[in-house]
């Protein structure tokens, strides 16, 4: 078992993504081209808005979006304690100044209150972050009063009460790493917004600036989706609902096993893609210790929180006591669409056996975790 093998789909789509990577060999259209038209217009459709801009990663999709809305050197942005790296990054690489704010341990996503309480007068973007998949409270978020750029590089199809990840904001970033929901074989990502200002900053943002080659309006850079990753996407794409389902059903048997074991599931706060399933737990290094003994991987997103790492110390971030909880217990459970009903009760019954056999089978036994 692996903890999510991609190369089955790869296997299982071989001649399509064969046949539709030599279609774009033998267009002679490699960046820019037809396929990335259509993949920006096809997934910005998906997710309920206008227009998508194709870039070359999740990371660049975050700072295109700032840099698209006029966020500048020294101005402050509200990220989560807890997210990857590129959350705060992407913030950092256009000067501007991240602000972390401390989680939720309910749903493990940035707490609206607490993110109310970190606004000053600097304040001028939130980049709240779909964590697992999860949907962010956004409604609740909307009242620090910044403009919103939703991190929704984990949330492919999620929903919340407003519509799809992505809808909500003033623009959502996008990563199709090969890990996403929705990912290629290689680095890209999007842009997505329903503002037109937005996606026409953006476009010029991504290509030196350039309406027509040679000639630069404004200062940009090179972050380009290529026409290659474009066309297997828009054949994956085809099949990211039913793969969202099924991962949601590998969800609910987890669910349905752990409900009465001294573990904290993440709260359900609209209907997750379920890119990640993580429980919270004490003992979180010796139940991973337990289940790689049974073969049975795991992995740790996340195990520093970004307010604690050395890369954005000089910040001089804020102590996020919640944040740290959670890093210190978080552990991720193999969950992908090519996981087996089997498989998936391997898992259980490995996570199950550890609790018994430490005495600790039930809430009762001792608090939450």
């Amino acid at each position: 078992m692996e903890f999510n093998d991609v190369r089955r789909e790869a296997v299982e789509l071989s001649k399509e993504i064969e046949a539709a990577v030599a279609s774009v060999l033998a267009s002679g259209r490699y960046i820019l081209g037809p396929q990335g038209e259509l993949f920006e217009n096809e997934f910005a459709r998906y997710c309920g808005v206008a227009r998508g801009v194709g870039v070359a990663s999740g990371t660049d999709a975050i700072r295109i979006a700032l840099e698209a809305i006029g966020v500048s050197r020294d101005d402050e942005v509200l990220v989560p304690a807890v997210s990857a790296a590129a959350t705060a990054m992407a913030v950092a690489q256009i000067g501007a100044v991240p602000v972390f704010v401390d989680v939720s341990l309910h749903d493990f996503n940035m707490d609206p209150e607490m993110a109310v309480d970190r606004r000053t007068s600097r304040t001028k973007a939130i980049v709240p972050v779909h964590l697992y998949g999860m949907p962010a409270r956004l409604k609740a978020l909307a009242a620090a009063g910044a403009p919103m750029i939703e991190d929704a590089a984990q949330a492919h199809g999620s929903s919340g009460p407003w519509g799809r990840c992505g809808a909500y904001g003033r623009a959502a970033a996008f990563s199709f790493y090969p890990t996403k929901n929705l990912g290629g074989y290689g680095d890209g990502g999007m842009l997505v917004t329903s503002d037109a200002e937005i996606a026409e900053r953006a476009r010029l943002l991504r290509n030196y600036g350039q309406r027509e080659n040679y000639a630069s309006d404004i200062l940009g850079g090179n972050s380009r989706l290529d026409e290659i990753q474009a066309a297997i996407l828009r054949l994956k794409l085809r099949r990211l609902d039913a793969q969202n389902h099924r991962r949601g059903q590998i969800a609910a048997l987890y669910r349905e096993a752990f409900q009465t074991l001294p573990l904290k599931m993440q709260e359900e706060t609209g209907k997750s893609n379920c890119h990640l399933f993580v429980i919270l737990v004490r003992e979180r290094d010796a139940l991973r210790r337990h289940l790689a003994s049974e073969g049975v991987p795991t992995l740790v997103h996340y195990p520093i929180p970004l307010s604690r790492q050395a890369a954005f110390a000089e910040f001089s971030p804020a102590h996020c006591p919640n944040a740290d909880k959670l890093c210190s217990r978080v552990l991720s459970l193999p969950m992908s669409p090519s996981l087996t009903d089997g498989e998936a009760m391997r898992v259980i019954d490995a996570v199950i056996r550890f609790f018994t056999t430490s005495g600790l089978s039930s809430h009762a036994d001792r608090g939450e975790p």
